[in-house]
C-alpha cells in the first residue's frame, strides 16, 4: 500500500546533546540563579553544576563561546529575559 513513500531512516549512532547532571548539580545551579539572576536579567547564562560559564545577550553568540572554549557539552544554557 504506500510503497511510493520512502521509509524514514533512524540514526542509531545520535547521542544526547547535553549530559545529565546529578541531583547536587541541579541544586547548585538553582542556588546560583537564585543568587544571581538579576545581574544577568536580559540575558542567556550557561552553567554547569553552579559554576557560571559565560553569558551574553544572544543565544548563538553564547553557544559559539562556549563551543570554542571546548564547554558546549557541560553546559546548561538559561534564557534570563523577560520581555518573552
Amino acid at each position: 500500500m504506500y510503497d511510493d513513500i520512502p521509509k524514514p531512516t533512524v540514526r542509531k549512532d545520535l547521542r544526547p546533546s547535553t549530559r545529565a547532571t546529578s541531583k547536587a548539580g541541579v541544586r547548585k545551579n538553582l542556588d546560583w540563579l537564585r543568587k544571581n539572576c538579576q545581574k544577568y536579567q536580559g540575558q542567556w547564562v550557561a552553567l554547569n553544576e553552579g559554576i557560571f560559564l559565560n553569558a551574553s545577550e544572544s543565544f548563538a553568540e553564547l553557544r559559539r563561546t562556549l563551543k570554542n572554549a571546548g564547554q558546549l557539552d557541560i553546559a546548561l544554557f538559561v534564557n534570563l529575559k523577560t520581555d518573552m
